[in-house]
């Protein structure tokens, strides 16, 4: 052995599998050690109750020069994530006021939720605020072409060097049409103008977006993890199409993507998840013919988690979503405040959820190393795993018309609504522990006084959107 090198681990001296098995087997009973030792989780995935070196094939070491399983770039997230903070609007002025708080004391990029289409004044939404510094995120359940068009006669009525502005602009037809906030017969039109949209925005600004995949409302109306990143997946497949068609380069397409996907409370899994889904998103790209590309991914904690009663516990479950999210390698990530199922948040809320993310990045430091998980033999294998599950149902939704097709026929839905109804009844159970919902519940309910959110757009599941944990066991009933 070198003199320089430090020998941490004698592989020779550790007890073979079979014989940890045995020991396991004599305390617990052969016939017990499924039951007892092994436990399963949403999409048909099983944890085993020890990992070891030959549990998983070999994964891929090297650091891509584009989105691969260790990260989304080359570098990582050494220099720390994208801060992203959600913002309502509701009244322009104090919007701007309190966004602009948020960029001066730590927050790297304002998320603006628009409800009703060009209903708000751009020019007085972002006075102050530096948008080649800055980015600006749209999001709503409707009207993101709309707003999209609006925001950018924005930019060229009033902003000088816009080719660098830093701007996702949110368009979202595949999940409009799957809300039924846009009708069937407008989602071809709304798909073609979208296109074209995209290839202006690529022409002509380097750090931008236009399409959003947002697999966070897939989560919202109950996928679990494998139908999320299958539908995320097959959802980029069919924008690609589109793309294809229209004559746009595919090296050029997939830099027109922002992928949103949920995070929740099992760190491990979301971990994995995020690396699963690098791995996926890699594949289809070498499909198209692209052996290295940049896509963007952001990470949130669904408002499904966030609930309404003891909304201090709200803290600890972003906080999770947070950790998870930044050791997964996403590249943007967006925390729910504690108070934001009582209405838009206050100062006080927003500056909560921003802490978070710096107390993580600046005194855990957990972004200064890529992909911290990797080698972690029960990380590697349940990224393995989730890829392996997700690529089988990506399939299927491709063999059976596309991810179109399934929210046309109803098919997502319905596979979303049997996950959500599983999810609710193992709660319900006891099955599944959620701390504050099942286990230590607040017996007081705690009132936040809170601005009502700007009245949503009605969509044909909409209840099932504004759903949060805490409103299961007023439904237990139904059980």
């Amino acid at each position: 052995m070198p003199d320089d090198e430090v020998k941490f681990w004698d592989s020779s001296e550790t007890p073979e599998f079979r014989s940890w098995l045995e020991a396991a087997e004599a305390i617990v009973g052969t016939e017990n050690v499924q039951h007892v030792l092994y436990s399963n989780l949403a999409g048909e995935l099983q944890i085993n109750p020890i990992y070891t070196q030959g549990t998983s094939e070999e994964m891929p070491d090297s650091i891509s020069k584009g989105i691969g399983l260790r990260s989304s770039n080359p570098s990582g997230n050494i220099t720390g994530w994208d801060i992203r903070q959600r913002h309502w609007v509701a009244d322009t002025k104090s919007t701007n006021l309190s966004l602009l708080e948020d960029l001066s004391k730590g927050t790297r990029s304002i998320e603006l939720v628009l409800e009703q289409p060009g209903d708000s004044s751009f020019e007085e939404l972002l006075t102050g605020v530096m948008l080649n510094v800055a980015g600006i995120g749209i999001s709503g359940d409707t009207g993101s072409y709309a707003n999209a068009i609006h925001f950018l006669d924005y930019l060229s009525n009033g902003q000088s060097e816009s080719s660098a502005n830093i701007f996702d602009l949110g368009v979202d037809p595949i999940g409009e049409l799957l809300i039924g906030s846009l009708e069937g017969n407008e989602f071809e039109s709304n798909l073609e103008l979208t296109t074209e949209l995209a290839r202006k925005v690529g022409n002509e600004f380097a750090n931008a977006t236009t399409i959003r995949i947002n697999g966070l409302k897939y989560a919202q109306t109950g996928a679990d993890t494998i139908t999320e990143i299958a539908g995320v997946l097959s959802t980029l497949v069919a924008y690609l199409r589109s793309m294809e068609q229209r004559g746009i380069p595919m090296e050029a397409a997939f830099k027109q993507f922002l992928l949103v996907v949920s995070v929740g409370t099992d760190q491990f899994l979301e971990i994995a998840k995020l690396r699963a889904l690098r791995l996926l998103v890699l594949q289809i790209g070498k499909a198209c013919g692209q052996e290295r590309f940049r896509i963007k991914i952001q990470a949130q904690t669904p408002d499904l988690l966030i609930s309404r009663d003891d909304p201090w516990v709200n803290l600890l479950r972003t906080t999770v979503g947070c950790f998870s999210a930044a050791t997964g390698g996403a590249d943007v990530i967006t925390l729910p405040t504690f108070d934001s199922a009582f209405g838009i948040p206050n100062e006080f809320g927003l500056r909560l959820a921003r802490n978070t993310h710096l107390a993580l990045m600046e005194e855990s430091n957990i972004h200064r190393v890529i992909d911290p998980a990797g080698g972690s033999w029960y990380v590697e294998s349940l990224t393995q795993d989730i890829a392996e599950k997700a690529w089988r149902k990506f399939q299927e939704y491709e063999l059976d018309g596309g991810f179109i097709q399934q929210v046309v026929t109803g098919a997502f839905e319905e596979q979303v609504r049997i996950s959500r109804d599983n999810f609710r009844s193992e709660v319900i159970s006891g099955k599944k522990t959620l701390i504050g919902v099942n286990a230590f519940r607040e017996d007081l309910a705690t009132d936040l006084a809170r601005d009502p959110y700007p009245i949503k757009t009605q969509s044909r599941i909409n209840e099932v959107l504004k759903y949060r944990i805490s409103d299961i066991e007023s439904t237990s009933e139904d059980v």
